[in-house]
């Protein structure tokens, strides 16, 4: 079954995330306007691209130009379809996803547009994203990618971030645009209300209880902590990579 749809409902740096977590082999189609832009996938990584322009095709962008060039682009309409053959063909793109995506963010004027779905304030609160075991050790991020990055786990927003790193809000909010781009943080869920919190806190002091371990043994007085979606590796990393700026 084909995937199709529009970049002004799903962006380009969100598929090429789609088809490293799958992993997908296939063929993506991008029409915008008079110019026609493929993207040949194997395995998950991209591994050949082209853009042409107007009736006669003629080639204007190929390998990791044409994929940039793509990622600018808001209002074309795509289309993926499975063909196994892909995995045979000669590679001619030479950076990885991650790298191309924010080559792609540096180029734009407005890097959230590459999002539209999404919206940044000082009020936004983040959090790191899951992060795929291939992916830890290969990003390469600037100086402030890292220092934002570094801040996402203790602050409560934005603008704490903005606090902490000293950078400017429109510094900020593009820097996290870039980090969304390539999948290392996302936006917060909203947390939901909760009106007998408060009831259920006064009935809890007043009934003494027996803490349980996951496995139902009696534990240490404690419940069971919720563990980081973000692995305690990637952590580190970030940590010796902002000591060594």
């Amino acid at each position: 079954m084909a995937l199709e749809g529009s970049l002004q409902d799903m962006s380009l740096s969100d598929l090429i995330q789609v088809f490293r977590m799958g992993p997908k082999t296939g063929v993506l189609l991008l029409l915008n306007e008079d110019e026609r832009g493929v993207i040949y996938v194997a395995a998950g990584r991209m591994v050949d691209a082209a853009i042409v322009r107007g009736t006669e095709r003629v080639v204007v962008a190929k390998g990791d130009e044409a994929v940039i060039q793509m990622l600018t682009w808001d209002n074309a309409g795509f289309v993926f379809r499975h063909n196994p053959s892909v995995q045979t063909r000669s590679i001619r793109i030479e950076n990885d996803g991650e790298w191309l995506i924010l080559e792609g963010m540096r180029r734009r004027e407005d890097p959230m547009r590459a999002m539209p779905y999404q919206s940044l304030s000082l009020d936004t609160r983040l959090q790191l994203a899951p992060v795929p075991n291939d992916a830890k050790s290969g990003v390469s991020l600037n100086v402030n990618q890292w220092r934002v990055l570094s801040q996402v786990a203790n602050s409560k927003d934005l603008r704490d971030i903005c606090r902490a790193t000293g950078l400017g809000t429109e510094a900020v909010i593009r820097t996290v645009a870039e980090l969304m781009s390539i999948g290392l943080v996302e936006v917060m869920p909203p947390e939901r209300p909760r009106p007998q919190a408060a009831k259920q806190s006064a009935r809890a002091a007043r009934t003494p209880q027996l803490a349980f371990a996951g496995n139902g043994i009696p534990g240490d007085g404690g419940v069971d902590e919720e563990q980081p979606s973000v692995s305690q590796n990637l952590l580190n990393a970030i940590m010796r990579r902002i000591r060594g700026l």
